[in-house]
């Protein structure tokens, strides 16, 4: 069962809360391309298979995103041309120089969006066929993605988005294999309603629901040592 939430002000109150009351201690070995093992600030509290549904979403009602990166990134996220890195990562190159290897990054979403024109896909599949249930945008690479286990690499955080025209709206899914509830959670949300917006305005249809399943919803020691333990 997901939680169902009509505004963003309590949706994030409430995760964050369960986040923090309901999340149990874990330790993992690798962050990224990173070996945290021994590194107490990132004892972590974690939910597993977490869902949540926020109505009517509009991604101009999400606050705590990271501005003027996030509109910046979403516009080379959908742009045909490949890019990789581009420059939106520019504007957090705090963030995003570490995971640079011979000037490129181990992926981006515009390379997921556009392998093998998935999205142009998606957007013709839903004019054909509004109803369709296979309306699946993947960012997961079987082949390539795998190589990076155990810390060698990058994997994408996002597995895929669901597109699914229900009630006369356009609902998505957005399923995660692992978020950061303070660091990434509020920049994910907002990129996946802003690629909603996008879908829906291309095939003509008014924006609904957006539900989020995230396997490993978390917070680090390190980021809110005061806040949750």
């Amino acid at each position: 069962m997901a939680r169902i939430y009509s505004n963003w002000k309590d949706a994030y109150g409430e995760i964050k809360r369960d986040v923090s009351e309901n999340g149990i201690s874990v330790h993992t070995k690798t962050y990224q391309n990173k070996d945290i093992e021994k590194n107490p600030m990132f004892e972590t509290k974690e939910i597993q298979n977490y869902s949540w549904v926020l109505q009517n979403a509009k991604s101009s009602d999400i606050t705590g995103v990271t501005q003027p990166w996030a509109d910046a990134e979403f516009l080379e996220r959908i742009a045909p041309e490949d890019m990789n890195p581009g420059e939106a990562w520019k504007l957090r190159a705090e963030v995003w120089t570490q995971f640079l290897t011979d000037g490129k990054q181990s992926y981006t979403y515009n390379e997921r969006y556009h392998r093998n024109k998935q999205l142009d896909k998606i957007i013709q599949c839903l004019k054909n066929d509004p109803m369709t249930r296979q309306a699946w945008l993947s960012m997961w690479d079987p082949n390539e993605d795998p190589d990076k286990f155990t810390g060698v690499g990058r994997c994408p955080c996002t597995l895929g988005y669901h597109f699914f025209y229900r009630g006369g709206k356009l609902n998505m899914h957005n399923v995660m294999r692992s978020c950061d509830i303070y660091t990434h959670f509020c920049n994910d949300v907002y990129l996946s309603i802003r690629l909603l917006e996008y879908v829906a305005e291309k095939v003509g249809m008014k924006v609904g629901n957006f539900q989020q399943t995230v396997f490993s919803l978390h917070a680090y020691r390190k980021d809110f040592e005061d806040t949750i333990f």
